[in-house]
């Protein structure tokens, strides 16, 4: 009996150190619409992992940045919404990437472990190295992209025709779209190809300068740069050997009592008092997450719940 108990804490501990850290939400501003593999609606984090499948969409003043992986980011602009069809469970590689409507930039760097599809219903195409925007309208039938840093070659799906766009440039594809539904030719083994348009490959406009101006980017990067590193770092292992959560650490079926809401002014003490602050009990479940968040009661929460989470046996 004690070899089994062992076999499986030891199997899910293996788990919980080989879960996957992308691709992870790093960045949330307003309200986001996140979709879970069940297609049901929950509340985005930052910091949290995207599994199996996902869909996220922003409203009017939102936007929320995706880390795919080390050398790859999404930002999901306004109006707009992503969805990731396949998110392995055991490597979290997220192979294709589907612009429902709107504008999303992605940034990629050289080392690449594997490839990405970016698709919409006028375009697909393997994701560039770079810093583009890629929009898609489906009411217009209208598809763009616009450069901002390296090169890639645009075309309609599965299109013979294609434009190299570089820096500072954009170009389009007009399809054309019969009452609800874009047009398409199809050729042999059902292959698509979207009816319409590409169109010239352009200089940016004067506000597409001044948006992406040198100044402009330079201080998107230096604020990349301090995510990136607020992420290594709460991703980094625990202290503990035998720790498996993180933030604070704590071990497998451990408690922690963490203070929640407080006002960001009162840094000595937990003020429960204020309406909103909860003296939250969470357990470190084998998949290495604080999980199974239950509020404690003001009256029993005095002693457990300060300014830094109490981590101990649980008490039930």
């Amino acid at each position: 009996m004690k070899t089994l108990s062992f076999t499986l804490c030891f199997f899910f501990l293996s788990l919980a150190m080989a879960a996957p850290k992308y691709p992870v939400v790093t960045e949330i501003q307003g309200k986001v619409r996140w979709t879970d593999k069940d297609k049901k609606e929950g509340k985005l984090k930052t910091k949290q992992v995207l599994i199996e499948q996902a869909a996220l969409e922003t409203e009017a003043k939102s936007q929320v940045q995706v880390q795919i992986d080390d050398h790859r980011s999404l930002r999901l602009l306004p109006n707009s919404r992503v969805e990731f069809p396949s998110i392995s469970w055991e490597t979290g590689d997220a192979p294709v990437v589907v612009l429902k409507f709107g504008s999303m930039r992605w940034k990629e760097s050289p080392g690449k472990k594997y490839n990405i599809a970016l698709r919409s219903d006028l375009f697909e195409f393997i994701s560039p190295v770079g810093d583009v925007v890629l929009s898609y309208d489906p009411k217009a039938a209208l598809a763009e992209a616009k450069v901002i840093k390296g090169s890639m070659e645009f075309s309609a799906m599965n299109a013979e025709d294609a434009a190299l766009v570089t820096a500072s440039q954009k170009v389009q594809f007009q399809g054309v779209r019969e009452g609800d539904e874009i047009v398409y030719d199809v050729l042999l083994k059902g292959k698509k190809i979207p009816r319409g348009k590409l169109g010239l490959v352009q200089p940016f406009s004067a506000e597409d300068q001044k948006q992406f101006s040198e100044a402009q980017l330079k201080k998107e990067a230096e604020a990349e740069h301090k995510k990136a590193a607020a992420i290594r770092k709460a991703q980094e292992k625990p202290h503990d050997k035998d720790a498996i959560c993180a933030a604070p650490e704590g071990k497998l079926n451990q408690c922690a009592w963490i203070c929640e809401n407080n006002p960001k002014k009162e840094k000595k003490v937990c003020r429960l008092e204020t309406p909103g602050v909860l003296c939250l009990r969470k357990r470190c479940n084998a998949n290495g997450e604080w999980a199974e968040a239950t509020e404690v009661p003001k009256d029993k929460a005095q002693g457990l719940c300060g300014i830094q989470p109490l981590v101990k046996a649980c008490d039930y």
